[in-house]
């Protein structure tokens, strides 16, 4: 079935996670039948004022230009999943979840009227062995000459009587339809064309191309966890994971269809004929361009993107070697190289992507050519063109309302859509409401939060609060407050459960009223940064930063991309460069998945607050919180010994609890947004607090993500925090240095504890390593006194010439594992001459002004080489792509994320290839010939490597570019900008 599961990460207030299962063992900090403190004991109810100011309403955003609108009022479904439309028909088709098939006539009194009940019609179900009944259906197709023979298809599933996948159980059946008014189809007609693995992830869309066959597509089979469990993604021998493409109206023996002979897998050994493309989780809804012929796929990703692909022949669309541009499984990959998809949607934006169609139809214009396509989740719908392979423009074109399930269009080309929740069939309409939101607050003192901005003071009814966990954020401070409308109040379930008008499989422990805002200011020293606002429309958590002035007067909103800004550091002495994130980042972490409030979560809460009292008790008693039991009955505020049952965050700057209390704390507040179940980390890690510690898949656990030539590396070794890429990430500059999203630093603190805690599980005192007496050079040469050393360094424990002749040392490594542990502390020049490294950041380079004279230098120098792989006219090497026209096909943004992640998107013929010989070697290189005598590769120096084809064991399309990454990062922000106006001025 659909309804995947998802995640996200991201910068946040103070981060707190899941709801936690009842009878959950974390830390206390006092016993349940121990006295409450004498302040709780003699505490009296509170009186809450009300929140009365508010202006934080709707969006700063143009309102969007369409507004979805009912389209039939009598026609409504329960858990419609697909729409059809037999070609040269008004009729329109919708199928319910559960098996049963409707029609009605395309008109605004339309009424439902039966077509089909696969529940009690289907004759055949006990032909397969194992089968208990019908569990749904996903597909119906007319076809082409539907208007002569009356023929339809139905893809449905079958559950068995176990709960193991059925084999055999999704099927594809051939029916006879009726000619009578209305049409109904005949049960005995049915003749099972196609069958496959039943599981999680069915797929199960079918459509009629424009050539006449008919096409299918398939999921993995299973579950979101782990990923890909039986590795079909890559693997042609199945059916699964793929879009097949059989003919219905011919019979190979055997079958009771025919395997197109242009097939592109036809006659290769161990593949199934009738796969067309392949590399697909659960391709969710898919449409034939009604003027082009061209195929998309919505394809439903896994933790961290979703993908639109244009499918064409013979096509490897990357699961689950990839995940987007994620690697998931990047040692298997099929027989021809990864596509990159033509959308990737964020798990920031989207969880469930319902693929779509591309409009055709009159009442719009504007949206003429568009692929009009939505995400089930977070109800969003879009509009996107394309230029070759490459996504133009992709605006919202509606305000997220009804969870898109399905698309359809009627005979003219007209769209429809279906609400999965509602049972309701949609179009759209223009939206005539005002060009902007006026009101919505553009400075801090505009939002009604405070009564004295400069002074920091809080409107009335907007209460402080604390955390357990707090986050690094490079020595930056933090201040969290809660305002809640009126005298409304966050609900707090016993029992984590929906939200209603969300999806079923997310719950929640706490509830927001609408317009609830959370904030949080950060602070170097003593100077506001920004002012961070998490606010939840009644639909949607919307995250807005407000970046202070230099005179500390006010702040003023950040625009919806994000910002810069030089602030005075957390020393006071010197400058740094400050990212404001944009709203987008913000909901990495701030989503479904973690509960969207990472502070202002029972487990962080639970804690004295500023006036002494546990917070949890003063907030239920203050009306800010309320509590409802199972049955939905309310419960009484908190008191000290129910607030005690309460799990809770470690403290990890609290001294008096538990060292490994404290250490999961940190890594709870710090990397347990991303790193839970569906959380979008990518890897098994679990570092949420409530995961026993066995049960982390950290300690003794080899790292998947690379080992960065750590000795003996796991992600967490026992007894030694210097081989465990855990403590390395958390201690390493610029790339894959965790957190990667609002830290650029290492916490010394953090370490502090971390490594306290890692030593200690050997049985020994968890205490810091001392840095041998040698010298600095010899020091850096391995891996342990190296990291020794960047702790001592980083710590301030060295003497002044200690310190300068170890950075001196530093500054003479290559890039790599032991120079990243010391890059930001190395003398940084004037902002103007630093050099990108391996963290750029693409705004900062937009944002110059380039000269496309001094980058056409750059181009050709030796330093940067780019003309061995690439030509431009007639000088170059032609290896990668022909960059004479580049600036005509790309556009600035799109040109520079090519350069610096190059893998990311690598066009199919320019994609590298890995050989495996018998005597061991390994080569890569371009594939320009293969056949039964040779395999012929190209590498990187233009040099053709001729295999003989006996002695290739193993040849695989590389999910990496032929182009290294960090290309740029010896370069400036002002050379990067120069060398990417070259190339845009190239048409």
């Amino acid at each position: 079935m659909k309804l995947p599961i998802h995640g996200g990460r991201c910068l946040a207030f103070a981060a707190a996670l899941v709801a936690l299962p009842a009878g959950f063992g974390a830390w206390r900090a006092r016993p349940a039948d121990q006295p409450p403190r004498p302040e709780e004991a003699g505490a009296t109810k509170a009186v809450r004022p009300p929140w009365t100011t508010s202006r934080v309403k709707g969006s700063p955003d143009p309102p969007s230009p369409f507004k979805v609108v009912r389209a039939f009022p009598n026609v409504n479904f329960e858990h419609p999943l697909l729409m059809a439309r037999p070609p040269g028909s008004d009729r329109l088709f919708v199928g319910e979840q559960a098996g049963i098939l409707y029609s009605f006539i395309n008109r605004p009194d339309a009424k439902a009227e039966l077509f089909f009940d696969l529940r009690k019609e289907i004759k055949t179900l006990r032909q397969l062995p194992g089968a208990k009944e019908v569990e749904a259906v996903y597909g119906l197709a007319f076809h082409p000459d539907f208007q002569k023979n009356r023929q339809c298809f139905v893809c449905y599933t079958i559950r068995g009587d176990n709960p193991e996948h059925l084999a055999d159980g999704t099927r594809v059946s051939r029916f006879t339809v009726t000619k009578t008014d209305p049409p109904r189809i005949e049960p005995a007609s049915e003749e099972v064309v196609l069958s496959f693995l039943q599981g999680g992830h069915n797929g199960g869309d079918i459509h009629f191309g424009p050539d006449g066959m008919l096409y299918i597509s398939t999921g993995d089979a299973a579950s979101p966890n782990p990923p890909d469990p039986f590795d079909t993604g890559q693997d042609i021998s199945d059916l699964l994971s793929s879009i097949l493409r059989i003919d219905v109206d011919r019979r190979d023996p055997g079958r009771n269809y025919a395997v197109p002979k242009d097939n592109p897998f036809v006659g290769r050994k161990g593949a199934r004929p009738e796969v067309w493309a392949y590399g697909f989780r659960n391709p969710w809804r898919m449409s034939f361009d009604s003027q082009t012929g061209e195929l998309f796929v919505g394809d439903v990703g896994w933790e961290l993107w979703e993908s639109v692909h244009r499918v064409e022949k013979g096509g490897n669309y990357g699961w689950s070697a990839m995940e987007g541009p994620q690697p998931i499984k990047p040692h298997k990959v099929g027989p021809t190289p990864i596509r990159p998809a033509l959308i990737e949607l964020p798990h920031s934006i989207a969880c469930s992507v319902t693929g779509g169609r591309v409009y055709h139809g009159k009442r719009f214009p504007e949206l003429r050519g568009a692929y009009i396509f939505g995400d089930w989740e977070t109800r969003r719908l879009w509009a996107a063109r394309f230029e070759g392979d490459r996504t133009k423009e992709m605006p919202e074109i509606t305000r997220p309302s009804v969870r898109i399930v399905a698309f359809g269009e009627d005979k003219d080309g007209e769209l429809y859509f279906l609400d999965y929740d509602g049972g309701t069939v949609h179009t759209l309409a223009r939206n005539d409401a005002a060009l902007a939101n006026s009101a919505f607050p553009t400075r801090l003192s505009e939002t009604g939060l405070f009564t004295s901005v400069k002074d920091h003071t809080p409107a009335a009814g907007v209460v402080p609060f604390k955390v357990n966990g707090r986050q690094w954020l490079d020595s930056a401070t933090a201040e969290h407050w809660a305002a809640f409308p009126g005298t409304s109040a966050s609900t707090l379930h016993t029992e984590a459960r929906p939200i209603p008008g969300m999806v079923y499989w997310h719950s929640f422990r706490i509830h927001f009223p609408n317009d609830a805002v959370l904030l949080r200011t950060l602070s170097l020293a003593g100077r506001h940064v920004e002012t961070q606002l998490l606010h939840y429309d009644g639909v949607d958590w919307r995250g807005y930063t407000f970046a202070w002035r230099d005179d500390q007067a006010d702040a003023d909103l950040v625009p919806a991309e994000g910002a810069e800004k030089e602030v005075r550091d957390a020393d006071g002495k010197g400058t740094r460069l400050w990212q404001f994130l944009s709203r987008t980042q913000c909901l990495l972490c701030h989503n479904n998945q973690s509960e969207y409030a990472l502070a202002f979560l029972p487990e962080q809460l639970n804690r004295p607050g500023a006036d002494g009292r546990n917070q949890l008790v003063s907030l239920t008693e203050g009306g800010y919180i309320r509590r409802v039991g199972k049955d939905d009955k309310p419960l009484p505020p908190f008191d000290a010994a129910s607030a005690a049952r309460e799990p809770r965050v470690g403290d990890p700057a609290d001294a008096a609890q538990p060292l490994e209390a404290r250490a999961r704390g940190y890594l709870h507040a710090n990397c347990g947004h991303c790193h839970f179940e569906h959380g979008g980390g990518t890897v098994a890690l679990r570092l949420q607090f409530s995961v026993p510690s066995a049960e982390m898949k950290a300690i003794g656990a080899r790292p998947t993500r690379g080992d960065f030539g750590l000795p003996d590396a796991y992600i967490i070794k026992p007894g030694e925090p210097w081989a465990s890429t855990l403590y390395y990430r958390m201690a390493k500059f610029g790339r894959d240095r965790m957190p990667h999203v609002g830290a650029e630093r290492p916490d010394e603190a953090g370490l502090q504890l971390i490594e306290e805690w890692i030593t200690g599980m050997a049985g020994a005192p968890g205490k810091t390593g001392s840095l041998p007496v040698e010298p600095p050079d010899k020091q850096l040469a391995d891996p342990k006194t190296a990291t020794c050393a960047a702790r001592q360094l980083g710590r301030g424990a060295l003497k002044p010439a200690e310190r300068e002749a170890l950075l001196a040392a530093a500054a003479k490594l290559p890039a790599g594992t032991i120079r990243d542990l010391f890059e930001g502390y190395l003398p940084q020049p004037d902002p103007a001459a630093r050099k990108l490294g391996s963290s750029p950041r693409p705004r900062t380079i937009l944002a110059l002004k380039g000269d496309a004279d001094r980058g056409e230098k750059l181009f050709w120098s030796k330093d940067l080489n780019c003309g061995s792989c690439h030509m431009i006219g007639a000088r170059g090497t032609a290896i990668g792509p022909d960059l004479s026209t580049i600036g005509k096909l790309r556009g600035r943004e799109d040109l520079l994320e090519s350069i610096l992640e190059p893998s990311r998107r690598i066009e199919p013929k320019y994609a590298a290839y890995v050989a495996q010989t018998a005597d061991g070697r390994s080569l890569t290189g371009l594939l320009v010939r293969r056949d039964e005598r040779v395999v012929v590769l190209r590498d990187a120096q233009n040099q053709e490597v001729i295999l003989a084809a006996k002695d290739v064991e193993v040849l695989q399309p590389s999910r990496l570019s032929l182009m290294p990454a960090g290309q740029l990062a010896g370069l400036t922000a002002q050379q990067a900008a120069d060398l990417l106006e070259y190339l845009a001025n190239r048409k």
